[in-house]
């Protein structure tokens, strides 16, 4: 519980901060960057990690994400340019990429089938603390301490998790030979960068995307032959052959790609185009932070009684709901009734992104969980985070292009016009004529943010409907044979 409130306050602070971030630092290109470094490094090394827990143990795995996340967390509060968060961001990633995960799955050790769904609240009450705790508490620091604290505030929690492992998590690992499969692992890392790269520079790379996009496949082919030929892949093709475990990583990826909308984009719209202050950005995030975990409780208890498939339509409707109301309000900011209702309009379409979340989310993991069996637990958990991380990277680079290309379509010919919007000093070299064009044209490119977001959210319904019917907690009796470690001799 401690190393997920690590990870969870991480996201909640860096979103509402970062457009004071960008105001200080400049370079707004790259603002897509620092969240697609992060979960690329983590994405792909989610897998290498679930493995790894699997060979080795549960703990020593967490303990090396942790002193990663710690030390990376460090120097991103000392980054003086754009680009130095962005390095920094990756790296720490990479330790990001041992901590959800592995604690989830060590829950999952702990409280197996419905005892699970039983502790499931608890791990709610986390994901709720730091749902209150982190926009607020983002807030309050941009605004009295600077920035540079929001990743300082990890160390302390990142060490006090580090302890509490360390005194009262026991398990003997087996000691058994393994091989990594570290090729595959840079293999899928290259390939994805190849791709990222003309979705979010597409204007500066020109024709040069063709090309990139064509070696991109290219590398991914290599990759998916890598894994064939390895005695341990990093995702093994077994994982996508029983339906359950497949709709729940297709359903991760879909959620995964979603959210990117709102919370690297909402805060934008809130401070950017609203006028409000970051407090109010830290607030708006947290009601959607605070509604997942509270509705996932409500969430695990429906997936009881009826399936996790019913569970998972019911939760992404929602969830494309709310996105199609965020794109509502932004096309119509400043006209009525949303500039009636202010900052209760955004925040109603982020609540109602949040319950549909905590509907969906937890179906999808506890159905991926059940499925694999203890003995694959790690693996299939890590895929499923993996899967999810892999659906955020995807969509910060797909949103982030919406976003550049509808500001390039509108606004022609204006310079960082989202530094200008957040940057006071600079609106007295506009007319209020040309400050309101201003804010109506990022608005507009918000509102095809958002329907880009809500569109995801759909695919999260279609893949819901692939879960096989029927299916609850205790009642899934298929256990595949998965990912078993070979005989070294």
């Amino acid at each position: 519980m401690a190393s997920i409130f690590t990870a969870a306050v991480e996201g909640t602070i860096v979103a509402t901060a970062l457009p004071t971030i960008v105001t200080d630092l400049g370079g707004f290109s790259l603002f897509s960057w620092v969240f697609a470094a992060y979960m690329l490094t983590q994405a792909v090394t989610i897998p290498i990690y679930g493995r790894l827990a699997d060979l080795y143990g549960r703990r020593a795995v967490i303990f090396a994400g942790l002193g990663l996340f710690l030390v990376a967390s460090t120097l991103c509060g000392f980054a003086t340019t754009m680009l130095q968060l962005v390095l920094f961001r990756a790296l720490q990633g990479l330790g990001a990429g041992a901590i959800q995960p592995i604690a989830v799955t060590i829950v999952g050790d702990l409280y197996p089938g419905v005892q699970r769904v039983r502790v499931q609240p608890y791990l709610s009450g986390v994901f709720a603390s730091s749902s209150i705790a982190g926009p607020a508490l983002g807030a309050f620091i941009v605004s009295t301490m600077g920035w540079p604290v929001i990743f300082w505030l990890n160390v302390p929690i990142c060490i006090i998790a580090f302890l509490m492992l360390l005194v009262f998590l026991k398990e003997k690992p087996k000691k058994v030979e393994h091989t990594i499969d570290l090729a595959g692992a840079l293999l899928l890392m290259l390939a994805i960068s190849l791709l990222l790269l003309p979705l979010m520079e597409a204007e500066a790379l020109r024709w040069w995307i063709i090309p990139m996009v064509m070696a991109s496949a290219g590398v991914f082919a290599l990759f998916l032959r890598q894994e064939r030929g390895s005695p341990e892949p990093l995702l093994p093709v077994t994982l996508w052959r029983d339906p359950a475990l497949l709709a729940g990583n297709l359903g991760s990826f879909a959620i995964g790609a979603m959210i990117m909308g709102i919370c690297v984009f909402l805060p934008t719209y809130v401070q950017a185009v609203m006028g409000r202050s970051v407090l109010d950005a830290g607030i708006v995030l947290g009601i959607m932070s605070l509604a997942w975990p509270l509705s996932s409780i409500f969430g695990t208890r429906y997936s009881m009684s009826t399936s996790y498939r019913a569970a998972g339509i019911i939760g992404t409707a929602v969830a494309t709901f709310g996105s199609l109301l965020l794109a509502f309000g932004a096309w119509f900011s400043g006209d009525a009734p949303v500039a009636v209702l202010g900052a209760w309009w955004p925040a109603a379409g982020a609540a109602l992104a949040g319950v549909g979340l905590g509907f969906c989310n937890p179906s999808f993991l506890m159905a991926v969980q059940e499925a694999s069996g203890q003995a694959n637990r790690g693996a299939a958990t890590a895929a499923f985070n993996f899967m999810r991380m892999l659906g955020g990277t995807f969509g910060t680079a797909i949103l982030g292009a919406t976003f550049n290309l509808s500001l390039a379509v509108r606004l022609p010919n204006a310079r960082n016009p989202v530094q200008t919007l957040m940057d006071t000093d600079r609106h007295g070299g506009l007319s209020p004529g040309e400050l309101d064009h201003l804010v109506h044209m990022v608005g507009r490119a918000l509102h095809d943010v958002f329907w880009m977001s809500a569109a995801l959210a759909f695919l999260g319904v279609l893949t819901a409907r692939m879960m096989p019917r029927g299916i609850k907690p205790g009642h899934l009796t298929h256990v595949p044979h998965t990912l078993e470690v070979p005989d070294p001799k």
